[in-house]
């Protein structure tokens, strides 16, 4: 008796259509997760930035040795412009301090391109003010579609 060969190359037709369908179905279902994994942790790289900003802000203020006279202002962060600090020389030197704020080949000091903005916060301002005592108070803003939004305040832990 004669044995017949069986054909075996390879895949079907079938079984390839079904393993493209069952890899379509994962990539439909799996791609919203992923996509707000992402966007939680750009939240999260910006709550960071945000909290080693005012953190080189309070040690400078808490520094015996401080020579630079404390002064209200604010930084304002956006995604085009890591952070535009608005005339403060006490919060310059604190972030220079703190090693945040370097000179960029122009002469002029900036804060690194990673402390700017990542998420739907399109900018946030980090503004404070300094008490009689001496304490900082911060007040934390942002916007989002050009709305003033309280999400990155309730981020940020601020009031």
């Amino acid at each position: 008796m004669k044995k017949e060969k069986t054909d075996d190359r390879g895949f079907s037709l079938v079984e390839l259509i079904i393993v493209v369908a069952i890899m379509a179905i994962l990539a439909v279902v799996l791609t919203p997760q992923y996509l707000r994994y992402v966007e939680r942790a750009r939240n999260s790289a910006d709550v960071q930035n945000s909290a080693e900003i005012v953190a080189a802000l309070q040690i400078l203020a808490s520094d015996p040795e401080n020579t630079e006279a404390l002064s209200d202002g604010e930084i304002h962060i956006t995604r085009d412009n890591p952070a535009n600090l608005n005339g403060s020389a006490f919060a310059q030197e604190a972030l220079q301090n703190a090693g945040l704020m370097s000179e960029n080949g122009a002469g002029n000091l900036e804060l690194p391109i990673r402390c700017q903005s990542m998420t739907r916060w399109d900018e946030y301002t980090i503004g404070w003010e300094i008490e009689q005592d001496g304490n900082i108070v911060f007040e934390y803003t942002s916007a989002v579609d050009g709305n003033a939004n309280t999400e990155f305040r309730d981020a940020m832990g601020g009031q």
